[in-house]
């Protein structure tokens, strides 16, 4: 039982308590939080009602319109066989007037509450025909100059799966029609156009104009061409052929409109977001009405949490100064790592060469916090941490505390005048009686103090697509493994192209003294002969390294060349633009998928801000 209930809930269902638990907590008893809690109460109701199979499958068909437009004439034609017929009472007179909905059909509805419903039984025989089980619904005329009319008439269109909405000829051009469409926003809407004179030359005209007014007050909804019917006293017609002719018109264009929108289920969705949509605009006026200051120093806020996620993750990827450092720091390292170490001793001065002007960059990217320079900065470090982990987490702090510095300097102003504009409320509800507000103040000032206000949530993830981003963009743009081999076979051959001279000089003699050494030695120093150690070269220090200092500079200088060409500008400056180009599109996805976002700190804040933007969605 408990998971069936548990299975109940929907998202909507959690919205509402939301926006209710919201209300409370910021409004209070306030007599705004009160209209705010009837508002969600009006709405779960209206949903309920759409949701609901209160005909037990049948079609339900409303009429509705203002008073005395003819519905409750219509409803009679269209069951005018039933002697039931003479109980269905036109609201034109005052001792007629009623405010309950009347329920005509062979069944009464589920749940038929006496207080605002009526059934009149009639039989499926005496209902015209349309092919389908149907349910008349009479509802009371939705004029402003009777108290409950509105509400019952909304009720009328929330049970509604097709609506008639009957308007006079002479009111064709009045606002009420407007009202009801959009109440009725997402179903099927047949005009019906009553009391119809003879030549009318505006007739057209005006019905061109009607039916644009409607299409454009309810967009969701289907409009159907509407249904004219004569004005029979004025013509001097009997009343039973208009009456026949009229129901036997609408009857047929209903029919028309549901083969050609069979879909009950989709018409439902649609009628229940434009539901929640109207529920959305009614908060959002209510407490822009009720709650100017409020709402505008929270719209503040709304804005500029919307705008700042994106616009501080901009600011971690740095100026680019330190991006080029690090770019270049990268490309360099990327060129050592694709020369193979059997390069020698090309590769060991390329990694000389790489080390000390790598240093001055990292004195650079150490001044930096950019994204790219702390990624390129731990990627080099932490080869010679112990544990990568720690130093991870040292950039993520600094990220983090730049984030919090960033976020508390532009909504740290803003969340203040928030707070004001919440005690001012608050004050105003206490002098006003609202005794229960009275803990409000504690919250407010507690909070006054409070540095971050907010913290930015998703630094982590756009740190790993940093480093993704990053190393993407300098593999595109490095020296190619082919290239990096081509120059190191170049650098080796100069330097064992001039250490051959002395290396084969030496070799060759010291070869020779070994073999004569071999060959020539005598058993005895009596013999007379030369000690075979004598023969041995024997080369000064000064020479060797003179030869290879002379061997190392042009090797060096080769890959001094090597080196600026795999950090050229050219290369330097695509790779900063694909980083930017990929930062900018972490960052939109990110806040896309709501994971680069902010995150309040204060939860009378978070409260108020959902109950501000609610109306906004």
């Amino acid at each position: 039982m408990h998971e069936s209930s548990e299975a109940s809930v929907t998202p909507d269902d959690e919205f509402l308590t939301r926006v209710r638990r919201a209300g409370a907590s910021v409004l209070g008893d306030s007599e705004t939080g009160r209209a705010v809690r009837a508002l969600c109460d009006e709405h779960a109701r209206a949903r309920r009602l759409i949701s609901q199979d209160r005909a037990a499958g049948a079609l339900v068909l409303a009429v509705v319109g203002a008073t005395g437009q003819g519905k409750s004439w219509l409803i009679r034609q269209l069951v005018r066989r039933s002697p039931a017929a003479v109980s269905i009472r036109s609201g034109n007179n005052a001792d007629q007037a009623t405010e309950d909905l009347v329920w005509v059909g062979p069944h009464p509805p589920v749940d038929l509450d006496p207080r605002f419903e009526r059934f009149i039984r009639v039989s499926t025989a005496d209902m015209e025909p349309i092919g389908t089980p149907y349910m008349l619904v009479d509802a009371p005329g939705a004029t402003d100059n009777r108290p409950g009319i509105a509400d019952v008439a909304r009720r009328a269109l929330s049970l509604a799966s097709a609506i008639v909405l009957v308007v006079r000829r002479d009111q064709i051009r009045g606002q009420t029609p407007s009202a009801l469409a959009v109440a009725s926003e997402g179903t099927i809407v047949i005009p019906v156009i009553n009391t119809i004179g003879a030549d009318d030359a505006a007739l057209h005209a005006d019905i061109d104009a009607f039916l644009a007014n409607l299409r454009s007050a309810a967009p969701e909804s289907i409009i159907a061409r509407p249904i004219q019917v004569n004005d029979f006293e004025l013509s001097g017609q009997d009343e039973e052929p208009i009456g026949a002719q009229a129901a036997g018109d609408l009857l047929r264009q209903l029919q028309i409109e549901l083969e050609n929108n069979p879909d009950s289920d989709r018409r439902k969705s649609t009628r229940l977001a434009a539901l929640d949509g109207r529920f959305r605009s009614a908060l959002s006026a209510l407490l822009a009405d009720e709650l100017p200051g409020l709402t505008r120093a929270v719209g503040r806020l709304n804005d500029e949490a919307t705008k700042l996620p994106g616009e501080v993750a901009q600011t971690l990827v740095g100026p680019d100064g330190p991006m080029q450092a690090a770019v270049r720091s990268r490309l360099r390292l990327k060129l050592l790592t694709s020369t193979g170490a059997i390069w020698f001793p090309y590769r060991s001065i390329l990694g000389v060469l790489n080390l000390t002007h790598g240093a001055w960059d990292r004195v650079l990217l150490s001044l930096s916090g950019s994204l790219p320079s702390l990624v390129s900065t731990i990627w080099t470090s932490t080869r010679s941490l112990t544990s990568e982990r720690n130093a991870n987490d040292e950039v993520r702090d600094g990220l983090q505390r730049r984030s919090a510095a960033a976020v508390t300097d532009r909504l740290g102003p803003l969340a203040a005048q928030f707070r004001e504009e919440l005690a001012l409320l608050q004050r105003h509800d206490q002098e006003a009686g609202a005794e229960s507000l009275a803990a409000g103040d504690w919250r407010v000032s507690s909070r006054s103090e409070t540095q971050h206000v907010a913290s930015l949530a998703g630094i982590d993830a756009l740190q790993e697509r940093s480093q993704k981003i990053f190393e993407d963009a300098v593999e595109e743009n490095a020296v190619a493994s082919s290239t990096a081999t081509a120059l190191a076979i170049i650098g080796t051959l100069i330097f064992w192209a001039l250490m051959a001279g002395p290396f084969v000089a030496l070799y060759g003699e010291y070869l020779k003294a070994s073999y004569e050494t071999l060959m020539h030695v005598s058993a005895s120093d009596a013999s007379g002969t030369q000690h075979p150690l004598e023969h041995f070269p024997k080369p000064e220090f000064a020479m060797v390294i003179t030869s290879l200092v002379l061997s190392l500079l042009p090797t060096a200088i080769f890959a001094m060349i090597a080196l600026s060409s795999a950090q050229s500008n050219g290369r330097t400056g695509r790779a900063q633009q694909a980083i930017r180009r990929g930062h900018e599109d972490a960052i939109a996805r990110l806040q896309q998928d709501r994971v680069l976002r902010l995150r309040w700190d204060d939860p009378l804040l978070t409260d108020a801000e959902f109950l501000v933007s609610a109306g906004r969605c």
